[in-house]
């Protein structure tokens, strides 16, 4: 027969109704046609004949496949694909001086013309490269023979790169991490990079507040229960808390651990019988953005260098790296943990606790009168206060000293006597600030710049404002 198409192969979509596939082209007998079914998931299964009927062999205009596997029609999101396959081999046998018969002449032209438009079907769905540059082909069969031995990638969502002029394998990286490339010039997985909530590192960032402005994180109590709830967080006033991790080695901005939680908190199963003085921590770690609560009952050390403690339970913040570690009692893995606060236990409730100042700054209100007894104020930042910091403020209320009211004086009161004078010193604890007992509170007097005696205590109020110092 004549051949006047060049077509060997029709794919059907799936409808859920139709069962009968016509094809256009011919097909000499049903050994030469495959019926190729294919699922929702693109798995091929070539149907065997007891799985459908045809019609039309033999016709140059074709025929129809009628599809009876399972019994029903095949449904949408499926195919249904009739290809003509010939053979290869050639087995007719022309003798010499035998009949000639053009039939049989013209079927074997026939099958070979449909041998070459299988092979041209099956090259069409091959990339090839460009005819004037035949090399680039080479080239790249040449490079998948090469990653085909190398079989590196052995983990899902590994990826391949390339390292000193050799491919390698990059490992998958962590959720919340990018693809960047180093200072040297290698692919590796990257944390994000950026600023903590406030701009301080390694403290709990923002939070609910009294109408001082003070953390009202804590509750005070607990009755009856050694489980301690957070309290006033909301979407209006989040916990907040940033874990430092160092510094990013792409692009030397600090990398911080950001924790949120717009729900309350809970620490289960504190300590019994725990002092103030020896309070249980409390901490949260932070991972992808939420906040798992913690405590301990060693305090946490913040040390400007040495090696990290590995006892288990001691959190040990290098305050020079910018980084945190958790000891286990054998090593010290770095962590992304903050403490917010202590409390103090007795047999079976929690009897007081100190939630730690956001930002790890604190300043008290103005306190009237001046006085020579020794004052203090809650600081609560956690860690002990720079002295270099820290401020002890005086203002003046009523004149005097030749100072107007609303003059402040910052770090400039001394106790003096008739004898000697000196800077008011400062005394502090991790949540405590303050001055100690002080004979006569004096001054530098504005206008003569002689130091006074005294100031009159009742002219004059102060508040303290003191901060970690890193």
């Amino acid at each position: 027969m004549a051949l006047s198409t060049t077509t060997n192969k029709v794919i059907h979509n799936g409808n859920a109704s139709a069962t009968v596939f016509a094809f256009t082209f011919p097909i000499p007998s049903a050994s030469y046609l495959s019926v190729i079914y294919t699922d929702a998931s693109g798995v091929e299964t070539t149907l065997s004949t007891s799985e459908y009927t045809v019609t039309g062999l033999g016709s140059a205009s074709g025929g129809n496949v009628t599809y009876t596997r399972n019994g029903s029609p095949i449904a949408s999101g499926t195919k249904l694909t009739i290809v003509r396959t010939v053979p290869y081999t050639q087995g007719t046998v022309l003798s010499n001086q035998g009949g000639y018969y053009p039939e049989i002449v013209e079927g074997r032209f026939d099958l070979v013309y449909m041998a070459l438009q299988q092979l041209a079907e099956i090259v069409g769905r091959y990339t090839v490269s460009s005819i004037s540059n035949p090399a680039t082909e080479q080239s790249n069969y040449a490079l998948i023979q090469v990653l085909q031995q190398m079989n590196i990638l052995t983990t899902d969502a590994d990826l391949l790169t390339r390292v000193s002029g050799a491919y390698a394998r990059l490992a998958r990286g962590n959720p919340g991490q990018y693809l960047g490339v180093s200072g040297g010039g290698a692919l590796q997985w990257q944390t994000p990079s950026s600023l903590s909530f406030s701009g301080v590192r390694q403290t709990v960032s923002g939070g609910p507040v009294t109408t001082a402005g003070l953390p009202s994180l804590l509750p005070s109590t607990t009755t009856a229960t050694l489980n301690l709830t957070s309290q006033n967080v909301s979407s209006t006033y989040p916990l907040v808390a940033t874990a430092a991790g160092g510094w990013s080695n792409a692009t030397g901005a600090p990398v911080d651990t950001i924790g949120y939680s717009t729900t309350n908190l809970t620490w289960s199963s504190l300590t019994a019988s725990r002092a103030a003085a020896t309070p249980n921590f409390l901490y949260v770690t932070i991972s992808g953005g939420t906040m798992t609560t913690g405590k301990t009952l060693l305090a946490p050390i913040y040390q400007w260098g040495g090696t990290p403690s590995t006892t288990s339970g001691q959190f040990t913040f290098n305050i020079s790296e910018m980084r945190g570690y958790l000891g286990n009692g054998t090593t010290a893995p770095q962590v992304n943990l903050v403490f917010v606060g202590e409390a103090a236990t007795d047999g079976s409730a929690v009897i007081s606790t100190v939630a730690y100042a956001y930002n790890g700054r604190y300043a008290s209100d103005w306190t009237a009168t001046l006085t020579n007894s020794g004052t203090t104020a809650p600081c609560n930042i956690g860690a002990e206060p720079s002295l270099y910091l820290t401020k002890y403020v005086v203002r003046c209320t009523t004149t005097d000293l030749n100072y107007a009211v609303g003059e402040m004086l910052v770090n400039g009161v001394f106790t003096a006597s008739t004898n000697s004078s000196q800077v008011v010193p400062y005394v502090g604890t991790r949540n405590v600030i303050g001055i100690p007992v002080v004979a006569n509170q004096a001054a530098i007097n504005k206008t003569s710049g002689a130091l006074t005696v005294a100031f009159t205590s009742a002219n004059w109020s102060y508040k303290f404002i003191a901060e970690r110092g890193w």
